[in-house]
C-alpha cells in the first residue's frame, strides 16, 4: 500500500501545543466537543459537562481533575484522532479521517485504508491539504458548484412546469367528465319524465273512461230503483201501473242494450316498464362513462438561449423515392424518440 507524502505515522505523533484536544467520553458517543479538563485518574480529556458528570458521580467524585491551563496537550493513551481538526469516519466512528483515496474518491481512515484501499495509492490529508487549497483544483469547485446549481434550478423549474401541467390537466380532464356527466343525467331525467308523461297519460285515459262507465251504471242503477219503488207501490190504480210496468219494460231493454255495450268498455290497458337494453349493459359494463387513456407524455420545454450547441453525425433523411437534395423546412418532437421533419418538396 502506497500513501503519497507520507513520512510519519500521524498516530505516534506528538501533539502541539496549539492541537485542537476533543473529550474522549463525548468521542465515544459519537458526539465532537472541545476539551476543557483531563482527568489523571481516568487519564481522559472531558468537555465541561462531562467534568460536572464526573463530579458527581460516587465513583469519580475524588478523581484529580486538571484544569485545561494545566491539562497536557498530549497524554501517551489518548489517540491521536482525539486531537485531529477533520471529522470522524462514519465506517469506523472511533477514528478520524485521515486519508483520501484519489482511485475512488473516498476519504477514509486508517482502518478504511487498510480494509478497503491496500492497493491505492492514497494521500495523507495533513501533508496534502495546504496544497490543495491554494491550488487551482479546489478553486474549480466555486464553478462546478454554481454549473450543478444550475443544472439543478433547470431541473426543478422543469418539474415544477409538468406539476402545473399535470393539475391543469387533470382540472381539464375533470371538467370534461364532469360535463359529460352532467349531459348523462340530462338525458336520463328527459327520458325519466317523457316515460312517467306515458305512465301518467295511459292512467288518466284509463281512469276518465272507467269513471263514465261507472257513473253511467250507478245512473241506470238509480232508475231502475225508482222503477222498482213505481212497480211495486200500493197507491197507485191498476191502470197506472199497467203505465208503469210497460215503461219499465222499455227502460230495461235500454238499460240492457247499454250494458251489453258497457261490457266491451270495461277493460284497463297493462303495461310495464322494459329495461333499455344499451343502458343495461352500459350499467353491466366496466367501463361505464368512458375510460382514460395515455395518449403520450409532457416533456419540459428546454429555453434554447441557454442551450449550448454543437454539431453532431450527419443524419441522412433522402429516401430512395428523393430525387432533389432534402431541404428540412420544419421539425417537431411527437413522442419520445419519434421526430417528424417537414421537407419543402413533400406535399
Amino acid at each position: 500500500m502506497e500513501v503519497s507524502g507520507k513520512r510519519r505515522d500521524p498516530d505516534l505523533d506528538k501533539g502541539s501545543a496549539d492541537a485542537t484536544v476533543y473529550c474522549q467520553p463525548c468521542g465515544e458517543g459519537g458526539k465532537r466537543a472541545v476539551a476543557k479538563g483531563f482527568c489523571q485518574t481516568c487519564e481522559e480529556y472531558m468537555c465541561d459537562p462531562c467534568i460536572e458528570a464526573h463530579k458527581r458521580f460516587k465513583v469519580s467524585r475524588n478523581h484529580i481533575m486538571l484544569s485545561k491551563d494545566k491539562m497536557p496537550s498530549f497524554y501517551p493513551s489518548t489517540k491521536q484522532s482525539d486531537i485531529g481538526d477533520t471529522e470522524y469516519c462514519k465506517k469506523h466512528p472511533k477514528e478520524m479521517i485521515k486519508f483520501y483515496c484519489p482511485t475512488h474518491g473516498d476519504l477514509g481512515c486508517g482502518d478504511c485504508v487498510v480494509l478497503d484501499h491496500r492497493s491505492c495509492k492514497v494521500d495523507y490529508i495533513a501533508d496534502v491539504a495546504k496544497d490543495f487549497v491554494i491550488g487551482n483544483e479546489f478553486k474549480e469547485l466555486g464553478p462546478s458548484i454554481k454549473r450543478t446549481d444550475d443544472f439543478l434550478s433547470g431541473s426543478i423549474s422543469n418539474v415544477s412546469e409538468l406539476l402545473d401541467e399535470v393539475e391543469n390537466q387533470s382540472k381539464h380532464e375533470i371538467a370534461r367528465l364532469r360535463k359529460f356527466r352532467a349531459e348523462i343525467n340530462t338525458y336520463l331525467d328527459r327520458r325519466e319524465k317523457e316515460l312517467l308523461d306515458n305512465i301518467r297519460k295511459v292512467k288518466i285515459d284509463d281512469e276518465k273512461v272507467l269513471n263514465t262507465l261507472k257513473t253511467d251504471c250507478e245512473s241506470a242503477k238509480s232508475g231502475l230503483e225508482a222503477m222498482k219503488a213505481d212497480l211495486s207501490s200500493g197507491d197507485i190504480s191498476v191502470n197506472q201501473r199497467y203505465v208503469a210496468a210497460r215503461r219499465a219494460e222499455k227502460d230495461l231493454r235500454n238499460i240492457l242494450d247499454k250494458t251489453k255495450q258497457m261490457t266491451g268498455l270495461i277493460k284497463a290497458r297493462k303495461y310495464r316498464f322494459t329495461k333499455d337494453e344499451d343502458t343495461e349493459r352500459l350499467l353491466g359494463s366496466n367501463m361505464g362513462l368512458g375510460k382514460l387513456d395515455v395518449a403520450g407524455e409532457f416533456f419540459p420545454v428546454p429555453d434554447l438561449s441557454t442551450v449550448t450547441w454543437k454539431k453532431g453525425a450527419d443524419i441522412n433523411v433522402k429516401t430512395s423515392q428523393d430525387q432533389a437534395t432534402c431541404w428540412i423546412t420544419g421539425s417537431a418532437v411527437l413522442t419520445s424518440g419519434l421526430f417528424l421533419l417537414a421537407d419543402w418538396n413533400k406535399q
